[in-house]
């Protein structure tokens, strides 16, 4: 009888530990029917891809996820083929996992913090790449205006709703912007979509990418690639394969 009541235990732990402690490579499903949302699933924080054969360690890339309705049922599988392409390059690889339910300007100031962290315990490395999506990609914009250390930092914002978003966040100030003004020691890139061709963004009336950026550069992206529709998503997949 102890020893039943012991395996009822032990599975309702397993039942309720939906954290991974790793992160490794070999883990990521590419399939989508398989996907167990390994990827997301995981305390907030810097995690680090494991699986790797790190042959310059000396600058590393860090991966800012989007937003997330509660009912999706593959939360960050979108990132599953980037993360892929980005292990070919042979550096460090951080995903970023945060509450995407929170504040943009608050989950800024979490990267902003924990960014300065990952620097000091890492002190042999001379420079990062950032790589946000979506809410993630405003999530970076925001911390590109701050970023106030010489440390230097490259910033990517693929497909983010930089003017703001109709989804009003419970207890966050509504986001209205015209302009980001880059700070000096960062390199900031917007990748945008076609406005027609995003999934996320072709319902509405006006384009939310569309802002001006000092001291950055905007690049619109292909309506296709490979002959397929080049969306909210797959936008990931090209700046990681293409930059």
């Amino acid at each position: 009888m102890n020893h039943y009541l012991s395996l009822l235990f032990l599975l309702f732990l397993s039942c309720t530990q939906s954290d991974h402690p790793d992160l490794l490579l070999n883990k990521l499903k590419i399939n989508k029917s398989d996907y167990d949302e390994y990827l997301i699933n995981r305390s907030d924080g810097f995690h680090r891809l494991s699986g790797i054969n790190e042959k310059d360690s000396t600058y590393g890339i860090i991966t800012v996820h989007g937003y997330y309705p509660t009912d999706w049922q593959t939360k960050g599988f979108e990132w599953v083929n980037p993360l892929m392409a980005l292990s070919r390059r042979e550096i460090p690889v951080w995903f970023f996992r945060y509450d995407w339910t929170g504040c943009p300007e608050n989950s800024a100031g979490y990267l902003y913090r924990q960014t300065e962290m990952l620097i000091e315990n890492n002190p042999h490395l001379d420079s990062l790449w950032i790589i946000g999506h979506s809410i993630g990609g405003l999530i970076t914009s925001l911390f590109a205006e701050n970023w106030d250390h010489d440390f230097p930092i490259t910033i990517h914002s693929i497909a983010a709703p930089l003017a703001g978003m109709d989804r009003q966040m419970y207890g966050c100030e509504k986001i209205q912007r015209k302009e980001y003004k880059i700070s000096s020691t960062v390199n900031y890139t917007q990748w945008r979509t076609v406005h027609s061709q995003d999934g996320a963004f072709r319902k509405l009336t006006v384009d939310p990418q569309e802002v001006s950026i000092e001291s950055g550069k905007s690049i619109l992206l292909p309506e296709e690639w490979n002959n397929i529709r080049l969306g909210h998503n797959r936008s990931i997949q090209w700046v990681c394969e293409n930059f």
